[in-house]
């Protein structure tokens, strides 16, 4: 067991008493077990393993030939403490000029402790969709850590889709790096909806100019769930972008914290940057805290930061109850309604299948 981790750092701590700068984790095991990854590709992406194949064969070592990342070094938003973990099990997708498609799926067992590691080279002027989804039986309880990072070259476009979907007894530990290039875009969606804890952290390094990052969360906390969430967005070139949304629910005495930063560093003049969240509490016996944060080190820069909390309204509920619905078919309407709207953003069926029915089976279930 390790000792402790320090995760999801803010850049710029507040208050002590808020218990908001950090999270301690005490009881994380070293991981031990399995998961090999079902991948499935289209179009112009191949494997590490697939060096006959036109990859770059850069594959075995730290540094990327394609525009001099270090994976190795690149920062994410979880931190180092990570690297505690281990070496993990690596798998590299690089993806070539043109439009691609890679599916990642990691089923995991009842009882396993699993750590893989994903490396996403994206040269110039490549257009890559990673779906990624995370499952395992309703009741299984586990382990599982997930770490992704992405280089994304002059030019290039990658969309990362993550979908949670574990056993109510699970712990998961999802961490994302990210550093772009000139006019490189990244697009991340989230959907955690499983695991009894939820550790999550993104951090995008904005290096070259004009690059753009957009980031849209969604999470149905319940069942007294943990949901702890870390996100920085490092604006580093000159007119870069950064949008930031969070869309949840919490009920059933389920606890969250998302800290969400953009840091507008020198040399940035120029660049935007908005962040929003917007929570919906279900019941009167949850924990939300929220931390948007701004930091400033060049003038010509324009940033926004909100967060928007509130419970169901009254008369909107009496409606649907007039409507033949009972009180908790409508909370599982209005809370099945914020995830919808994620949902229709990921453009892949069989992943939106998949969450429809994860959700149906939950709130079936009562949970």
């Amino acid at each position: 067991m390790i000792d402790e981790m320090l995760i999801n750092q803010l850049p710029a701590p507040t208050w002590n008493r808020l218990r908001m700068n950090d999270t301690k984790l005490a009881d994380i095991e070293l991981p031990q077990d399995i998961c090999e990854p079902r991948v499935f590709l289209q179009g112009s992406v191949c494997l590490n393993k697939n060096k006959n194949t036109g990859c770059c064969g850069c594959s075995e070592h730290a540094l990327c030939s394609v525009h001099g990342s270090n994976f190795a070094k690149m920062p994410t938003g979880m931190g180092e403490a990570m690297n505690k973990l281990g070496d993990g099990q690596t798998l590299r997708l690089i993806a070539d000029a043109g439009k691609s498609t890679a599916s990642v799926t990691l089923r995991y067992e009842d009882g396993k402790n699993c750590f893989n590691r994903l490396e996403i080279e994206a040269k110039a002027g490549s257009e890559l969709t990673v779906f990624m989804t995370y499952i395992s039986t309703a009741q299984a309880a586990g382990q599982a850590s997930v770490q992704t990072k992405i280089a994304a070259a002059a030019g290039a476009s990658v969309k990362l889709v993550q979908v949670q979907l574990l056993g109510q007894s699970y712990v998961q530990l999802n961490d994302v790096g990210c550093e772009l290039g000139d006019n490189a875009a990244f697009e991340l969606l989230q959907l955690q909806l499983g695991s009894k804890r939820i550790y999550n952290g993104v951090r995008t390094e904005l290096i070259g100019e004009a690059a753009d990052f957009n980031a849209a969360i969604g999470y149905y906390g319940r069942q007294e769930q943990t949901i702890d969430m870390n996100f920085i967005a490092n604006h580093y070139g000159k007119k870069t972008t950064c949008e930031m949304t969070a869309d949840g629910v919490l009920q059933g005495g389920a606890k969250k914290i998302y800290r969400g930063t953009i840091d507008f560093r020198n040399g940035c003049g120029g660049a935007v940057g908005d962040e929003k969240e917007t929570v919906l509490l279900l019941s009167d016996d949850v924990v939300n805290q929220t931390i948007p944060l701004i930091l400033c080190s060049e003038e010509d820069v324009q940033g926004n930061h909100g967060a928007s909390i509130g419970k169901l309204d009254e008369n909107l509920l009496f409606y649907l109850c007039s409507r033949g619905f009972t009180e908790q078919e409508a909370v599982d309407m209005m809370a099945k309604a914020k995830i919808d709207a994620l949902c229709r953003r990921i453009e892949d069926e069989d992943t939106v299948q998949l969450v429809q029915r994860y959700l149906e089976g939950v709130m079936h279930d009562g949970e």
